[in-house]
């Protein structure tokens, strides 16, 4: 008996961390009451795109969006509304831009200006010149001949064939083909391939080259191409840092407007252009911030529930699905759960981010605020560049106080397409939690659990340092084919249905994380490399270098090409 006693116990301990508290049905309830009879989330949406517009990164609007969003939940009663500030470097707005084709016809060009370059005094007329450089040396072949000269810094882009789906959902099909785990590709953001970070690095020390190029031989402007066609124009910036402002005016083209001008200059004509720019800097602070509130959880220093969204956008248009819509259902979210008065368990934190669409720089900020750190390079050059261009991510990975606190951040930032699933990042365990909670709205999500990543969104910056960080699996729409960055997107492509969807999904999720006995589980922490591990993967990167090249003169000894 004394035996049963000791397995029933040893039992009950290994099985202790996977007990999780059942829903509340009437908690359920009232999630769905409140989110699909009482939704604020579009009155959200249209403040942040209709009456704020436009949030770059350390922008006068970037800034009272910052101070709206945190007096709004305020007024919602959430507690510790506050912000944290980190720094980022220069401000930058513009008013308006202009650009004219003079000869060989008149008629008028679409241009955006690329953020953070200088705007012109006046209108200016110049012949439009092709700068065909990759490398230093390529460069000295125009020396002494771009003096007052527009140049065109892009390749050409041949149109592609229409896309067929501009808008879709996710068929049955594509959602169960995602369960399956992607044995390749693995579920973490992995280190970027060596081979890949030295391209990078190259390619980054040319651009400074190429810059002090521009302003040595006194070029006007600078024209780029948008990556994308049908007249759609993806808008970009050159860099924030003090010191570091690109030399000239640049603008923005559409795919087929810069084509226009190519093929002029191709058949021995020289387009000649007028073109203004009426932008500023904002240079009083070089700080920007993220914006924090939260539900308080019981006891003294409880666990923590994150979920998050990023506040800012880029200039060309409003920032609708990108990513208003997922602030405006992250706060919804968190309004639905203090409107229904839960008292969590674990806190309850919202956290909108800054500069994401400059390297996830607001989220990781945050991390490195409050969860963990990672030593900078020893390289001075490469701790003055963005973490994408550094050799190694930094070792090791030191913890902070809070890092033991965290039971998961939920991330939303795929566009205003309903929930129909969610990526676990590689964390397996966190597999049948998931489904459960999904069980509660099997009619409204499909329930999609992936282990396979998910990439690029502020999630990463938690799971980079051991945490469970999620992203969402949302329907589409039109977000990839043409809203992604485009000067089109705005409030018009978010969906009312979808949006109250998202929210209650969320809330739904968030509700069972905070009330949950148990925090969700984690993955191992990620450590350095071994010796053995480094010297494979640098074999792995000369033989792709070695591909790349043995296919290049393939395709030159070819006859056919």
């Amino acid at each position: 008996m004394k035996k049963l006693s000791c397995f029933i116990a040893i039992c009950c301990l290994l099985l202790a961390p996977l007990a999780r508290a059942k829903a509340d049905p009437e908690v359920i309830n009232s999630i769905r009451d409140q989110g699909f009879n009482h939704s604020q989330v579009m009155q959200t949406l249209q403040h942040l795109t209709d009456k704020i517009g436009p949030r770059l990164t350390n922008s006068p609007e970037m800034r009272e969006a910052s101070r709206w969003t945190m007096e709004r939940l305020q007024s919602w009663g959430l507690s510790n509304a506050h912000q944290e500030a980190f720094v980022f470097g220069r401000g930058w707005s513009y008013e308006k831009a202009g650009i004219d084709l003079l000869t060989p016809r008149k008629t008028s060009l679409h241009g955006i200006p690329l953020a953070w370059t200088p705007g012109t005094a006046g209108v200016l007329e110049a012949d439009v010149v092709y700068l065909d450089a990759v490398n230093e040396a390529e460069l000295q072949k125009y020396r002494g001949k771009l003096k007052s000269k527009v140049v065109m810094l892009n390749e050409p882009l041949d149109a592609e064939e229409p896309k067929r789906d501009l808008s879709k959902r996710y068929t049955a099909a594509e959602l169960a083909e995602m369960k399956n785990f992607d044995l390749k590709a693995g579920a973490s953001e992995a280190d970027a391939p060596q081979d890949s970070i030295a391209q990078r690095q190259r390619m980054y020390r040319f651009s400074l080259e190429r810059e002090e190029f521009l302003k040595t031989e006194q070029v006007s402007g600078a024209l780029f191409r948008s990556s994308w066609d049908g007249g759609l124009i993806r808008v970009m910036g050159q860099n924030h840092r003090v010191g570091k402002t690109f030399p000239v005016p640049a603008l923005m083209l559409s795919v087929e407007q810069y084509n226009l001008l190519a093929r002029l200059l191709d058949s021995g004509v020289t387009p000649r252009i007028s073109f203004s720019v009426e932008a500023r800097f904002h240079d009083e602070d070089v700080n920007t911030h993220n914006t924090l509130a939260e539900i308080t959880g019981a006891g003294v220093n409880p666990e923590i529930v994150m979920l998050g969204a990023h506040l800012d956008s880029w200039h060309g248009a409003t920032g609708g699905v990108d990513n208003a819509a997922g602030v405006a259902v992250t706060m919804e979210a968190i309004r639905i759960l203090k409107a229904i008065k839960l008292q969590p368990r674990r806190t309850i934190r919202l956290g909108l981010w800054s500069s994401e669409e400059q390297g996830l720089n607001g989220s990781t900020a945050y991390v490195e605020q409050h969860f963990a750190t990672r030593p900078k390079p020893s390289d001075p050059k490469e701790r003055d560049w963005s973490p994408w261009l550094w050799s190694s991510p930094g070792w090791p990975i030191s913890k902070l106080k809070d890092h033991d606190l965290l039971s998961a951040y939920f991330n939303v930032d795929n566009g205003s397409g309903r929930i129909r699933g969610i990526s676990t990042q590689g964390n397996a365990a966190a597999r049948a939690i998931f489904a459960e909670w999904f069980g509660q709205v099997t009619d409204l999500s499909d329930g999609t659990i992936t282990n396979n990543g998910s990439f690029s969104t502020d999630h990463v910056s938690f799971d980079r340092v051991g945490l469970p960080g999620f992203q969402f699996i949302q329907d589409p729409l039109d977000y990839g084919t043409r809203l992604h960055h485009t000067h089109v997107d705005s409030f018009d492509h978010a969906i009312a249905e979808d949006m109250k969807q998202a929210a209650v999904v969320l809330a739904t999720l968030v509700y069972n994380a905070a009330m949950a006995e148990a925090r969700l589980p984690r993955k191992p922490l990620p450590v350095e490399p071994t010796a053995a591990e480094k010297e494979l993967e640098k074999k792995k990167a000369e033989k792709r270098t070695r591909s790349r090249d043995r296919k290049a003169l393939t395709e030159l000894s070819d006859p056919a090409k």
